[in-house]
């Protein structure tokens, strides 16, 4: 109301007026049939107009309300109620999608029928008018007042929905039973499309995860306490890995929602993180692995050739041949790990072709073979990826070779290995024991190894190979026995 007393107050409509408009009322009572009619033939000329109010029995009803509109405007009064039933008309033109134009346009259809009923049959047609025309405005400015009001919030929500629409993060309103009365379309996504109002919170949200956080004691204590609390990272491990949340809740003081459950997955920010990580200690371990090296290669290239001059001297009974020999071994072994230190610290150019995988498969398989002729390799499958051959040959004929020796360690009677290829994937499985559980998340970092004499440095340096030709090795974690490795490179 005080923004019709106001506009009243600015334009000057008085009491004087209404009394005007009164006495106005029985002269139009006559012609509000064809004024009616008259208003609604415009609205169905317009394309536009027509396409929203082209129901007979919609525009039946509208003609009702144009009459009641008609009374009321010159019959008043004009209280609070004739106030909000204004305000009413400009949200309708919202709803119905109709511009504010068309109220500018339909007053001044109107303004025109009436002042020329005003001008022919008014006793006081200069007075009338008048207030016709103040009367008018006070409508027009209350209703336009109503339309931007309401088309503005409407565009807001509008934003808004289109926000929670796209919003990654599952976002979820819980009410006093514990129910869910709203989440944002991810969260449904996030849990297979499921349904998820009404339903209590719990069944929403998956069990690995209520676990891990221990949510169930949170929630409540959090409800108790009132104020936000937040969970920076909760680790969830299934049979696929390790996925990492951080979860935050917020009590509400709201008569549909007392907490807002948000849950923003991290899984690929501590991927990135960890992968930060260890390049840096990579790169520190390799500049130090290259250091070691060189110290140890001189000195070791020295004794070796040292202790070959004394083993030929020695008589073939001598004593100490044995130990001689011994030595030897020992010193090949610790060659072999400073080659593949600087195999580690300073790799090899990378030279990216498009190759049939089957091509340097075959011809690891082929060099196992000649090695180990008991071994059984099946191989199947195509594929094509962009890569670096000799480097996918190095990768496949080191993860042979560690298969090999893990069925002879542990005393296969039958060792097998089955290499499929897919696309730019090539996966390892073989029949041996398999990996320790508790080794699987380290089976690539320097110097982890299973074996009691490995360097540890084998799989850490396929696996820099892998990265190198922009793919990744991975360990596959599967139940029964024996161990997966899946090589995936670029599809060529």
């Amino acid at each position: 109301m005080k923004a019709w007393t106001e506009i009243a107050k600015y334009i000057g409509f008085t009491p004087e007026d209404e009394a005007l408009l009164s006495s106005f009322w029985p002269l139009v009572v006559p012609h509000a049939t064809r004024l009616v009619d008259h208003f609604y033939q415009h609205i169905q000329a317009n394309p536009e107009t027509n396409a929203i109010l082209s129901d007979p029995v919609q525009v039946g009803r509208l003609k009702g309300t144009l009459a009641r509109w008609m009374s009321e405007l010159l019959q008043g009064p004009h209280d609070e109620s004739y106030v909000a039933r204004r305000q009413r008309v400009g949200l309708r033109h919202v709803q119905v999608h109709l511009e504010a134009r068309y109220l500018h346009a339909a007053m001044q259809v109107m303004g025109d029928e009436l002042q020329a009923i005003c001008l022919e049959q008014s006793p006081d047609p200069v007075p009338t008018s008048r207030a016709l025309r103040r009367v008018l405005a006070l409508d027009l400015a209350i209703m336009t007042d109503s339309f931007v009001i309401h088309r503005e919030q409407q565009s807001i929500e509008s934003l808004q929905e289109l926000l929670v629409t796209h919003l990654r993060t599952v976002v979820i309103l819980v009410d006093a039973a514990g129910h869910v009365v709203a989440a944002t379309r991810s969260t449904s996504q996030w849990l297979g499309g499921a349904p998820l109002l009404h339903r209590p919170w719990q069944e929403v949200l998956p069990p690995g995860l209520r676990a891990a956080a221990n949510l169930d004691v949170v929630v409540t204590d959090t409800l108790a306490v009132g104020g936000p609390r937040s969970l920076p990272r909760v680790d969830v491990r299934d049979d696929a890995g390790v996925r990492s949340y951080r979860i935050d809740l917020l009590p509400l003081v709201h008569p549909l929602a007392t907490l807002i459950l948000e849950v923003e997955e991290l899984t690929e920010v501590v991927a990135l993180e960890g992968r930060l990580a260890r390049s840096e200690a990579l790169a520190q371990l390799g500049a130090l692995s290259a250091a070691v090296a060189h110290e140890l290669r001189n000195p070791l290239a020295g004794i070796s050739g040292a202790i070959q001059v004394i083993s030929r001297t020695l008589p073939k009974d001598a004593p100490y041949a044995p130990i001689m020999a011994k030595v030897e071994r020992e010193i090949r072994r610790l060659d072999a790990l400073v080659t593949d230190l600087l195999a580690f610290a300073r790799p090899g150019a990378v030279r990216l072709r498009a190759v049939n995988l089957r091509e340097p498969v075959q011809s690891a398989v082929d060099w196992m073979g000649d090695e180990h002729p008991e071994l059984v390799v099946d191989v199947s499958g195509e594929g094509v990826a962009l890569a670096d051959p000799d480097l996918v040959q190095q990768i496949l004929l080191n993860l042979l070779q560690n298969a090999m020796q893990a069925m002879e360690l542990a005393e296969v009677a039958s060792p097998r290995v089955r290499v499929v290829l897919a696309g730019g994937t090539v996966e390892v499985s073989d029949s041996g024991p398999g990996v320790p559980p508790e080794l699987g998340e380290r089976i690539f970092e320097p110097f982890t190894t299973t074996k009691a004499r490995g360097t540890g440095l084998g799989l850490a340096i396929c696996a820099r190979s892998a990265t190198a030709m922009g793919g990744t090795l991975r360990w596959i974690r599967r139940t029964g026995p024996g161990a997966t490795f899946a090589l995936a490179l670029q599809p060529g």
